[in-house]
């Protein structure tokens, strides 16, 4: 009750007192709001609410005034534990609820403290249904065998990585000598193997048992929060699970949307106060059109793949509980059936109010256990020649593990040293998938393409390596860990530095670093950039402003850009301001082909809106077919986002615009926002976004949208650079 607004609650008193009286005086008929209607005697009026956190408001005394407050305190797990467990059939249900009380205690005090963490009743009632359900299930079975295995499939799942072993082991102290195998649901199982084979994925068997744990959870839930930091694959685990019952002729359909690309109005619908017109919500409008009933055998889910907030996620809560009622604000109800489902994608819970953690099944997907060896694994196995796939393993398997343990774990040779910077947080995934891409950018097409010997094919790796793995270090990491690649490289160093340049094989050292080289694949030497650094042509038509005058950095900058716009990967780039990334990048865009590319800019700022860049979207797109947009056939369109991570922050730390953008980048289409509602696939665009390094008026962005980019740290020009750029223009100024 308290989570309406204050000055709603207020104006309820007045309503509450005005039906107070009239109960009071028992009349039959009573003015109400300006009009007569017929009293009830028999109505009553009774809230619940919970004391304050985000989202809840602080009762008016004129309110509490009409209300008789009852304190609900905890209730005696104990006695409803062993109820509940001779309900469901148990026999030993005295002995086996003291042991569940006490595991739950333990956990509660001895594992780490996570916001999605919830030892309360409704988890609790969650573990008796599915022990119920499992004693019926094989009667056979020794009841403590049946309560220990609820109550590790139902909890596991929850657990973060270090917390796993703590509670099993806390287990095994409550049920000694008992081992219970995980149980294997022979067709389910089968078919969550073959969907990943079927995509190539690497067979992982935590993987696939994540799989089966949200398989698992939604059996005794109907509202499951995926939840883990970026890289997990939680994404991949709920694809899984959708495509797997398909399988076994259960079809799943779902609804995939981001509830904080748009305001929670746009969300839920409104009603206009003055003309009492209803304008539908997205989600109040895919609600209503899954839930209609069917005689089909079929499965409806809504993802939500975003960020919880006190806000949105609180109206679920009827939905979330055993009410399973949407109550939208025009007085429509509508009920959650028996073939649909809410899935919550998130990487935390760190603004979810405890009566949202405590009504949700929770499933922790842990980046640690997949790590970053299955994406290289399933990118080299779709390479088609066995040799190079040998060759790429060797090389993978030297440089990156210790390339990566120094960057984010600070260890050089089994011991620990300062770690390296990274100008926005990176994770070893993103690192991994940045060095597949420049992979694919620089090797030969993965079917049929040339092949290179391996001294050339070490040349082009140590140069996606450094455009990857070491790409988004500050300039002092760069140079310790340009060292630590020489000295693991075993390679001769060449110090030559005149046109011949550094063969295949060897390293080069007569600049700073390698990053001052790249490697010429068709005369196999590394070629500094400082020799290709075009000659400034002074054009007395162009305006001061656009003029760029070419240095290393610039033509750097343009080269990765191409390797990127040419792979259609998404890049940002991040500096401090005067890096010229802006520049760069709109010369690079003015550069393309006209006859084949459109440019989109878009300045983010700290006013702009999602819907902004809906709109500003949907003016530069033409409709192709009914539900596909895109630029005129035959032709992409570039969007070049600037100043990325300028937009407001809400309360809850997001990023409207940003949200938009990454559910456009992920799935590759939005809602329409008019009246239409319906889901927009946006076809050909390619993205290119710079942004300053956060602080100040600049925030740190959603590390879930990072990871679909490919970032570089543009660094400043060096003296030689900047002496160049001032020579150029001074030369301009005396012509």
């Amino acid at each position: 009750f308290n989570r309406i607004d204050i000055s709603v609650l207020s104006v309820i008193s007045t309503q509450l007192k005005t039906i107070q009286n009239a109960l009071i005086h028992n009349l039959k008929r009573f003015q109400f709001e300006g009009a007569e209607i017929a009293m009830d005697s028999r109505m009553g009026i009774f809230i619940t609410m919970n004391p304050g956190y985000a989202g809840r408001t602080e009762l008016p005394e004129s309110v509490k005034a009409l209300f008789r407050p009852v304190v609900v305190i905890v209730p005696d797990l104990l006695q409803i534990c062993e109820i509940m467990l001779f309900s469901e059939g148990f026999l030993m249900a005295r002995v086996l609820a003291k042991k569940m009380t006490v595991l739950y205690k333990l956990a509660k005090g001895q594992l780490s403290r996570q916001y999605h963490y919830d030892f309360g009743l409704r988890a609790l009632k969650a573990v008796l249904v599915m022990a119920g359900e499992l004693k019926r299930g094989s009667p056979d079975l020794n009841e403590d065998v049946v309560l220990m295995r609820a109550l590790r499939d139902m909890n596991l799942p929850k657990f973060v990585f270090e917390d796993v072993p703590l509670f099993l082991g806390l287990i095994k102290d409550l049920f000694p000598g008992l081992d219970c195998p995980r149980v294997r649901y022979p067709n389910f199982n089968d078919a969550v193997e073959s969907v990943l084979e079927k995509n190539s994925y690497v067979m992982l068997p935590q993987q696939a048992d994540k799989v089966v744990q949200l398989y698992e959870t939604m059996l005794t839930r109907h509202t499951v929060m995926v939840v883990g930091p970026t890289g997990g694959g939680k994404s991949v685990v709920i694809n899984t699970l959708a495509r797997a019952q398909g399988k076994l002729g259960l079809p799943t359909k779902l609804y995939v949307m981001n509830p904080k690309a748009c305001t929670v109005v746009e969300l839920y619908g409104i009603l206009d106060p003055v003309t009492r017109d209803w304008t539908d919500g997205l989600l109040s409008n895919i609600f209503r059109e899954i839930n209609k009933p069917t005689e089909k055998s079929e499965r409806k889910y809504i993802i939500f793949d975003g960020d919880v907030d006190a806000l949105w996620v609180e109206n679920m809560n009827s939905v979330m509980d055993d009410n399973k009622l949407l109550t939208l604000a025009n007085g429509e109800r509508i009920r959650l059936q028996k073939h649909c489902a809410l899935i919550v994608e998130v990487a935390d819970l760190q603004y979810a109010s405890p009566a949202t953690v405590s009504r949700c099944g929770m499933v922790y997907v842990d980046p640690k256990n997949l790590g970053y060896g299955p994406f290289w694994q399933r990118w080299r196995n779709g390479r088609s020649n066995k040799v190079e796939r040998d060759e790429l393993d060797k090389l993978f398997n030297k440089y990156v593990p210790p390339s990566i343990g120094y960057i984010l774990e600070g260890f050089v040779d089994g011991r620990a040293v300062e770690k390296l910077r990274t100008i926005i947080p990176l994770t070893n995934l993103n690192m991994v998938c940045q060095l597949c891409q420049m992979l694919n950018a620089l090797l030969p097409p993965a079917e049929g393409g040339a092949l290179y010997g391996p001294p050339v094919l070490e040349s082009v790796f140590l140069s996606a390596l450094y455009w990857s793995v070491g790409a988004g270090l500050i300039e002092d990491s760069r140079d310790k860990f340009d060292a630590f690649i020489k000295r693991i490289a075993h390679l001769p160093e060449n110090p030559k530095d005149d046109g011949e340049g550094v063969q295949a094989g060897e390293i080069p050292v007569a600049q700073a670093t390698v990053y001052e080289y790249y490697f010429d694949t068709d005369a196999s030497r590394w070629v500094p950039w400082a020799s290709v650094v075009p000659e400034y042509t002074h054009d007395h038509s162009a305006k001061y402003n656009s003029i760029l005058v070419p240095t290393v950095d610039t033509v750097r900058s343009k080269w990765l850009l191409k390797l990127m716009t040419n792979i259609k990967h998404p890049v940002l780039f991040v500096g401090e301001t005067g890096t010229s990334k802006t520049a760069t990048i709109s010369n690079f865009t003015r550069e393309l082909d006209p006859e084949h590319n459109l440019l989109l800019n878009i300045n983010f700022s700290s006013r702009t809106t999602s819907m902004d860049v809906q709109r500003n979207l949907e003016a530069n797109v033409e409709k192709r077919t009914k539900d596909s947009f895109g630029p005129p056939p035959g032709k992409r369109l570039i969007v070049f986002i600037d100043d990325m991570n300028m937009p407001q922050v809400d309360t809850y730390g997001t990023q409207q615009p940003v949200a938009l953008l990454k559910l456009l980048l992920e799935r590759g289409g939005m809602f329409d926002r008019g009246k239409d509602l319906s889901w927009k696939y946006l076809r050909d665009i390619g993205y290119i976004a710079a942004m300053g390094k956060p602080g100040g008026g600049r925030n740190e962005v959603d590390p879930r949208f990072i990871s679909l980019y490919s970032t570089y740290n543009i660094t400043f020009p060096s003296q030689n650079g900047a002496e160049d750029v001032v020579q150029a223009l001074l030369r301009r100024e005396r012509d």
